[in-house]
């Protein structure tokens, strides 16, 4: 519990970020106010983020920080789902949000909405209601009753985005949360006890960082769900004498996600597990191995390079009640790929077998002398994706220069100069020059 005390630490009034939080449960709508803060098209209201996202701007006199997360306050979240979101929303604002935002719908207030918006604003403290608002899209000619309690817990705060709304007024809203909190920031004790955690070194109890990845994100819930027993409020659990934080990779294959957002998510993941992740734990059935799961399997080697084998345990899950009609690769395909990558693996029966897994991993980070996976090994891993993906290219092109001189096309004698233009600085203005080849 986080007590006033804990909330007045040293005043934010003359740090160059208000930080923002703003919860909903639709994409479009939540771009929409958060480029209206932001002044300018900062958020994607098309494409549907695994995580929440952070961006910066400028309002008047102010530097603010939008922390945008338009899937929190869906009524069909997990347990877990909103832990690891609330941690982002947390991580993301260090060292804590200035307001939060409730993006709010009339018709959506029910009795179980309120629950569903009460019961993630709690996840991130007690005292949360002293930094919320309540935001509508429109102002409705019919009063909920749901609504209006859900504003006169947020102090009576309640703004309507019209057309003719400025972003000043908005500010102006935020400015007096401020004050109201003599320039604090929500201290959010229990999410923010995992970043404390894990900056200090191991202990008798070490703590586990756990990635959950694979190609079914239903199964990856289901199992998330099993591990963390849904008991537990913290972000960090505490099962089987580890302590362990453990967070959900995306599905890289076959993904609506461009490859520049899907990077970012990936980095996202990678960087809430500091100093590193001790066990990328790839979940897939227990059955002949699908196309989809080897392609996700290499996804994940070709991403994180040949060094994440080292951290990564394969869980095949048997489950009856899922059948899916796809091409199956032969079945031996499945132990050949578990052997590629590393050997290591565990069959998980039903849901009493858990410990025995912690167990394992709990060998498996013994067995690597407490290492984890960085952020480092990620960037190396994407410099020496970038460098053989233009190596490629231009041996590419350098057969095709040498099919045109054997055809006998010339151009003159001038030596053949190529411009390697990319998204990677390390490798953008790279000059390219072949003084034996003459075309």
């Amino acid at each position: 519990m986080a007590s006033r005390s804990e909330g007045r630490r040293s005043p934010d009034w003359d740090r160059p970020n208000m930080r923002v939080v703003l919860l909903g449960n639709s994409v479009s709508e939540n771009s929409q106010v958060g480029n209206f803060i932001l002044g300018r098209a900062a958020f994607d209201g098309e494409t549907f983020p695994d995580v929440a996202e952070r961006v910066t701007g400028r309002l008047k006199e102010r530097h603010v920080m939008v922390i945008n997360s338009p899937h929190l306050l869906q009524t069909n979240i997990s347990d877990h789902k909103i832990k690891q979101t609330v941690r982002e929303c947390v991580h993301l604002s260090d060292p804590g949000p200035h307001v939060i935002i409730l993006l709010l719908k009339h018709k959506q207030c029910s009795a179980e909405y309120q629950e569903c918006v009460e019961k993630v604003l709690h996840s991130f403290s007690e005292r949360v209601f002293q930094h919320t608002m309540v935001l509508t899209m429109t102002e409705s000619t019919q009063t909920n009753d749901i609504l209006q309690k859900i504003i006169k817990k947020c102090l009576n705060r309640h703004f309507i985005l019209q057309r003719n709304s400025s972003p000043d007024d908005l500010l102006q809203m935020f400015e007096d949360i401020m004050q109201m909190n003599d320039g604090h920031h929500l201290v959010c004790a229990e999410v923010s006890q995992h970043f404390k955690m894990a900056t200090e070194k191991y202990s008798e109890s070490v703590k586990l960082n756990l990635v959950v990845c694979g190609s079914d994100a239903t199964l990856k819930s289901s199992i998330s769900e099993q591990i963390l027993q849904q008991a537990d409020r913290r972000s960090d659990v505490e099962l089987h004498r580890c302590q362990m934080s453990l967070v959900e990779l995306p599905v890289l294959f076959n993904t609506q996600l461009s490859e520049e957002k899907m990077m970012h998510q990936i980095i996202s993941c990678v960087s809430l597990c500091h100093p590193g992740v001790h066990v990328f734990l790839l979940i897939i059935l227990d059955s002949p191995l699908t196309d989809e799961d080897k392609t996700e399997i290499e996804q994940i080697q070709n991403i994180f390079g040949s060094r994440v084998n080292k951290y990564l345990l394969i869980l095949r899950v048997q489950h009856k009640d899922v059948s899916r009609q796809m091409n199956l690769v032969h079945p031996s395909a499945t132990e050949m790929s578990i052997q590629t990558y590393g050997g290591r693996q565990f069959i998980l029966e039903d849901s009493s077998q858990v410990p025995d897994l912690l167990q394992d991993v709990e060998n498996m980070v013994q067995e690597n002398r407490g290492s984890s996976y960085t952020t480092f090994m990620f960037l190396q891993a994407q410099l020496e994706l970038e460098k053989n993906k233009h190596s490629a290219e231009i041996e590419e092109v350098r057969r095709s220069m040498m099919k045109t001189k054997s055809a006998g096309v010339t151009h003159g004698d001038a030596d053949l100069r190529i411009v390697l233009l990319g998204k990677t600085e390390a490798f953008q203005g790279s000059v390219i020059k072949w003084h034996a080849v003459r075309v």
